[in-house]
């Protein structure tokens, strides 16, 4: 400080009277004389904490220490809160990086102890960057703890975005941990504040509106309650006006396409399922993009649908990843009707095909509706095929092999029967439209013969005596 002082002394002798009080006026945040003069103690506690910050990075344990000193040397000075407030948030956030759990709640609560007396959008920076250094705790009941402490300090301040953001959070916490019960509650609360004083939605609130429903509906899914679901899906599909985040419209999306697949919709789940992969990709979580993408293959083939989903342009992304390969390759073996290849695709666990409960779920529809392809194009060229055959070529028992042929005669795709004593089945010539047209003949003719014996009936009995 005297170097400085000596150094603008010797400057501003070099200097003209309009020079000089052109340097005077200069806008100094901190005052020249102030400086000069100093206040060696805040001076020490801005070093402090700039050291700490520098070593945060590669030092934890070190800038550690260093954050404390900075609020243990502000808090002697008196009530002022200039830098402690920040070096409590690095503290929090560096506990968390170090799995100090226990540590960081209790500093968490000296930060938030402090929040009416900095400014909102500083409390709202640092309870957010909080909140998202400690959503990598691997024990989610501390992450429990955090979030109960920040709404618990939320209750005395107006900030309804902040304490509906984090109640988001821990709803959300709530469902992965399946407390069912806590979940509930929390989800009526939130509920509540997008509601007119009448008890109807608030449509003006869209875009919570539509958290709220993501949260209720991943809650119907965990308590498996199809009805609230078929009352609330409806809604969020509704809520056109509402700047949707493309998070809750893929959590909402893949919802739907599960409820459509319990209630055997394969089309109508197809159409969902790519939604939610569509807006899974735009908020660039690939890991649920590409879950959704196994779901669209495994829909469409289920709806034995002739449009490929690896021809979109958002498909083609994935298409070199090894699980997203293998589903591509059980989609060509589908459209080849290779149930072989099928089988070893299915079964072959570096493919992880299986490794999905939801998959597996449906698996033994996708296999029937693959069986029933291809049985109806190995029958194809014969009249009379042995049930023994059949069963052989698509790797199943003589059982369901006639399963599999009833079905195909109910859904009218064969004109054919099954002849279960020989164990044969003896189909009928020409197409099955033309059998369908002759079978029609064939009881209009029936028709007109019944007629005509009732009215040879009723003349014999006329000329009778």
């Amino acid at each position: 400080q005297a170097i400085l002082a000596q150094s603008r002394s010797s400057y501003s002798g070099h200097m003209s009277d309009s020079d000089e009080f052109e340097y005077e006026s200069d806008d100094d945040p901190y005052g020249g004389a102030e400086e000069e003069d100093g206040d060696e103690e805040a001076i020490q506690i801005e070093n402090t904490f700039y050291e700490a910050d520098d070593n945060k990075q590669n030092y934890p344990e070190q800038a550690l220490e260093q954050f404390q000193k900075v609020v243990s040397l502000e808090t002697a000075r008196g009530t002022e809160v200039v830098w402690r407030f920040k070096a409590l948030q690095n503290i929090v956030m560096l506990c968390a990086r170090l799995s100090r759990f226990d540590e960081m709640a209790t500093r968490y609560r000296e930060l938030l102890s402090y929040m009416d007396q900095v400014t909102r959008n500083d409390a709202s920076e640092a309870i957010n960057t909080v909140l998202d250094s400690a959503s990598s705790a691997s024990d989610l009941s501390k992450l429990e703890t955090i979030y109960e402490l920040t709404l618990d300090a939320l209750k005395a301040t107006a900030n309804q975005r902040l304490w509906f953001s984090t109640s988001v959070k821990l709803a959300k916490l709530h469902f992965e941990l399946g407390d069912v019960q806590k979940l509930q509650r929390l989800v009526r609360s939130l509920h509540k504040t997008c509601q007119k004083p009448d008890g109807t939605d608030d449509v003006s609130k869209g875009s919570q509106l539509l958290e709220v429903y993501a949260l209720e509906i991943q809650m119907c899914t965990l308590t498996k309650n199809s009805l609230r679901m078929k009352e609330i899906y409806p809604k969020t599909i509704n809520l056109t006006s509402a700047i949707a985040d493309p998070r809750n419209i893929a959590v909402i999306r893949e919802s739907g396409g599960k409820m459509y697949m319990s209630e055997k919709k394969w089309e109508a789940a197809y159409n969902e399922f790519f939604e939610a992969f569509k807006n899974y990709q735009e908020t660039g979580n690939s890991t649920r993009a590409k879950i959704m993408l196994k779901y669209v293959v495994l829909a469409n083939m289920l709806a034995l649908s002739d449009i490929n989903p690896f021809d979109s342009r958002e498909a083609k992304v994935y298409q070199d990843d090894p699980e997203i390969s293998a589903m591509a390759s059980l989609r060509t073996a589908y459209e080849q009707n290779d149930i072989r290849t099928i089988d070893n695709l299915l079964t072959n666990p570096s493919y992880r095909i299986l490794s999905d409960a939801f998959i597996r779920t449906y698996l033994q529809d996708l296999l029937r509706n693959i069986r029933l392809q291809v049985l109806q194009n190995i029958m194809a060229p014969y009249r009379c095929v042995s049930l023994q055959f059949l069963a052989k070529e698509i790797n199943v028992d003589q059982e369901e092999v006639t399963s599999l042929l009833v079905q195909l005669i109910l859904d009218e795709k064969i004109a054919a029967r099954i002849d279960g004593t020989q164990g044969f089945l003896h189909v009928s010539s020409g197409s099955t439209d033309e059998a369908k047209k002759f079978a029609n003949i064939q009881k209009w003719v029936d028709s007109f013969e019944r007629i005509h014996n009732g009215l040879l009936g009723k003349l014999n009995q006329m000329q009778l005596p």
